[in-house]
């Protein structure tokens, strides 16, 4: 966790550091419009955050370091963010698009479904709503934040409930 606008100016001191400390700063780019010259503005896609790979060596190299606040913790335990949960990040920040589909009777708002195709393939996701043009809106949650993507119909498939789950649950 940094201070407000510090995230680049700690990941650069990360990679400066010695030695080197693995980070990762997801950036977006945002449209402002109270900039007339330039309104495309880079910013952090998770403000005040970044991710670090860190070893027990490096832990007060990286609290102490300038601008940073906080390692992020719970009952004095560092949260390790799963690896699949980075690379969606890394796809949602690669991709920095709108993805479409089409409606079916199995795509429909509140199904869960599966990504095929495409920068966010193998994400799941739940569909939130239609558009007027056929195509739907899907929600991604990525480290408890909601990403709305849209999907192209043949990016996309229903995910089917799984049947041990569903015997689990009647025998409850």
């Amino acid at each position: 966790m940094t201070y407000p606008n510090a995230e680049p100016l700690v990941a650069e001191r990360f990679r400066g550091a010695e030695p080197p400390i693995e980070c990762y700063l997801p950036m977006l780019i945002n449209r402002d419009k109270r900039f007339k010259k330039n309104p495309f503005q880079e910013k952090a896609m998770f403000p005040c955050y970044l991710f670090a790979r860190i070893n027990n060596k490096q832990i007060y190299q990286t609290r102490t370091a300038r601008g940073v606040i906080a390692i992020v913790s719970s009952q004095h335990s560092i949260i390790e963010v799963p690896e699949r949960e980075i690379e969606a990040v890394r796809r949602f920040e690669a991709s920095q698009r709108k993805v479409h589909f089409y409606e079916t009777s199995k795509l429909v708002r509140g199904a869960h479904t599966i990504i095929t195709e495409g920068e966010f393939k193998g994400l799941e996701g739940t569909i939130i709503k239609g558009c007027k043009d056929g195509n739907f809106s899907v929600n991604i949650e990525v480290m408890n934040i909601s990403i709305v993507v849209r999907v192209r119909r043949d990016e996309l498939r229903p995910k089917e409930e799984e049947p041990e789950l569903e015997q689990q649950q009647s025998t409850l």
